[in-house]
């Protein structure tokens, strides 16, 4: 019985890259001021969603207006124009927007107020 080519012990094979055995790096530990406005956002984005659960509107409106100026703070602290995340924002709703109108079939259209099905089932019965 033959050996397989690929199994050959003339066959060239590739060098491997050299194994790196340098330390991982630690974290950068974030300031004092980074760690209050991350603090503050937790705090607010909590209470936001402890206000839904009780079915508050006026504090879940007042959490989610404060959530948003803790996260200003954030993009502001990285450097990042608000409008970066305003346009990922509207792009996600346009593509959610599009995904949903495609995914919905033409049969679906409603005339005379009755949705039409694509066939008429007269029996429970399969053949």
């Amino acid at each position: 019985m033959r050996a397989s080519p690929a199994h050959h012990y003339t066959m060239q094979h590739s060098p491997r890259p050299p194994v790196h055995t340098q330390p991982p790096q630690q974290p950068e530990t974030p300031s004092p001021d980074m760690r209050a406005v991350c603090n503050r956002a937790g705090v607010h984005a909590t209470a936001c969603v402890a206000a839904f659960i009780a079915k508050n509107p006026t504090d879940v409106v007042q959490e989610s207006a404060a959530f948003m100026l803790e996260l200003e703070s954030i993009w502001q602290a990285l450097a990042l124009e608000p409008e970066e995340v305003w346009t990922e924002l509207l792009r996600r709703i346009e593509m959610g927007e599009l995904f949903l109108r495609l995914n919905q079939p033409p049969h679906r259209k409603k005339m005379n107020g009755r949705t039409q099905r694509p066939w008429r089932i007269s029996t429970s019965k399969l053949p």
